[in-house]
């Protein structure tokens, strides 16, 4: 462009100002969108599924979750980078890494305002098995984190092992009734899955549920990931506050599972 032509640009540009009229591409930059919160219309559309991948896409909240829980050391550790930086988790255990000896360690992670979801009682595929089955599955993993934890922990979403309850394509009507049949509501999956930190950035957007594991490599990937999702102006929270629902509820007598509770409903 000569120099001319960007002076009659600048002077354009000016007048227009002055007028109070703004470019679209300064308005998109210049006008802030507040992002604390979902848009509660579309925080109803995305709960009205079944399966759940991501939160709402109009919020800066995402969701780290870390699953199976067969060296529980890494979830130790990842509770202490949760109050590090001031933020919290979810973390999906199968029943049977739930043990009597790791009572106090588990009550910290909910100490540090974490949250604990179903995984299962065993890392075992929900594909072709009964509704009963299925059901005893997750009435076993309530069971033996009752026991765990010494006082009743009422677990709010369940991840599937492998995180599909699918038979070829979509969800086997069978399975999500059990699930829905023994009392939850949505299964939840995710929308990142990357143990390289830059990757996993570069995937994450509003709403992101995140996953992984709980073993070195995926702990060494949120010790970097955390403070590049701070930075830019995500807000780690646990899975029921992604999706607007209050802590777990807690108390009462130790839940004892009881197959002919859920025959019939």
């Amino acid at each position: 462009m000569r120099v001319w032509e960007r002076i009659a640009a600048l002077v354009l540009m000016l007048s227009m100002l002055c007028a109070g009229i703004v470019p679209a591409f300064a308005e998109t930059a210049a006008t802030p969108t507040d992002l604390s919160a979902a848009d509660p219309a579309e925080l109803e559309e995305v709960l009205s599924h079944f399966t759940l991948n991501h939160g709402p896409r109009s919020s800066k909240k995402i969701a780290i979750t870390m699953d199976d829980v067969f060296e529980t050391e890494w979830v130790w550790k990842s509770v202490e980078l949760c109050r590090q930086y001031g933020i919290t988790m979810t973390f999906f255990p199968i029943g049977r890494s739930l043990k009597d000896e790791d009572r106090d360690n588990w009550k910290a992670v909910l100490d540090a305002g974490c949250e604990i979801g179903s995984h299962s009682s065993f890392h075992g595929a929900f594909h072709n098995i009964g509704q009963w089955i299925a059901i005893g599955r997750l009435g076993r993993f309530q069971e033996w984190l009752d026991r765990t934890l010494g006082f009743h922990y009422e677990v709010r979403w369940f991840r599937p092992p492998f995180g599909s309850i699918a038979t070829g394509t979509g969800d086997t009507q069978a399975m999500a009734t059990a699930i829905k049949t023994y009392g939850y509501q949505h299964i939840v999956r995710w929308d990142v899955s990357n143990t390289d930190p830059d990757k996993a950035f570069a995937a994450t957007q509003n709403g992101s549920i995140l996953l992984y594991h709980a073993r070195h490599r995926d702990y060494v990937c949120l010790e970097k990931l955390i403070p590049m999702l701070l930075e830019a102006g995500f807000e780690p929270v646990t899975v029921s506050e992604l999706f607007g629902f209050p802590p777990p509820e807690t108390g009462g007598e130790l839940y004892t599972f009881d197959i002919h509770k859920h025959v019939g409903k």
